[in-house]
């Protein structure tokens, strides 16, 4: 969760997110971007300690680890990972957002879920299977990923063992996120589900385009524009 958008109150989210509200919006989301800047952080260091919280790493095998990753640029509405392809690389998102999703049988476009920086994104099922994948990985706005593919991985594994717990606990933490996801469509109303939104990722809801998110809640966009309305009457 980014920092910037906690300061923000429950009114100001809505205002902000009320497309009646353009000139409300677009302060919001300078302050939102403004307190988000990151300077003089070590991108590497970052992720040599975000996958040190679940694996412990001396200081010699961050080294390593780091020096396994390079970085790809991915341009505002591009493909990393296409359908039907097979998927052998694991990122994590230094700056950007990228959107996980399918086309169902009737072709519209269904979003799973959306990763900021400093998570971890992949096709897991493709990656863990070696078989094509049934999703895409889009870029919602510029982005630049650390990657690492599945050789690296390996290699990287022969060197330092712990690094499979890694593998394995990152593609559990997807699994989980997809459950709740589920869970969330078949539990909760619409309203509740975009209240909870707002409540746990302001930064989607504010800065993600309305369709993505609407094919995220399992709404039509027209329904999604008519609960920003009411969220702040």
């Amino acid at each position: 969760m980014y920092e910037g958008i906690n300061n923000l109150t429950d009114h100001e989210l809505k205002v902000g997110i009320n497309v009646q509200n353009k000139s409300n919006f677009r302060t919001l989301l300078t302050k939102y971007r403004v307190c988000n800047t990151q300077k003089g952080i070590n991108i590497m260091a970052i992720l040599s300690e975000n996958i040190s919280q679940i694996i412990s790493l001396s200081t010699n095998e961050k080294m390593k680890v780091e020096s396994a990753f390079t970085p790809l640029k991915v341009s505002k509405g591009d493909l990393w990972i296409k359908v039907g392809k097979v998927c052998d690389h694991v990122g994590f998102v230094q700056n950007g957002k990228l959107r996980v999703f399918y086309n169902d049988d009737s072709g519209n476009e269904v979003t799973c879920y959306f990763v900021t920086p400093e998570n971890f994104i992949s096709s897991f099922t493709s990656f863990l299977t070696n078989t094509p994948t049934t999703e895409n990985i889009s870029a919602i706005e510029d982005s630049t990923l650390l990657v690492i593919s599945k050789n690296q991985i390996e290699k990287l594994s022969d060197d330092i063992p712990k690094i499979h717990i890694w593998r394995r606990i990152i593609a559990e933490n997807l699994f989980i996120t997809m459950e709740k996801r589920i869970a969330m469509l078949q539990s909760q109303t619409a309203n509740e589900r975009y209240e909870r939104m707002i409540k746990d990722n302001p930064d989607i809801v504010l800065t993600v385009p309305l369709q993505y998110t609407a094919s995220f809640l399992g709404i039509t966009p027209q329904h999604l524009s008519r609960l920003r309305k009411e969220s702040i009457k």
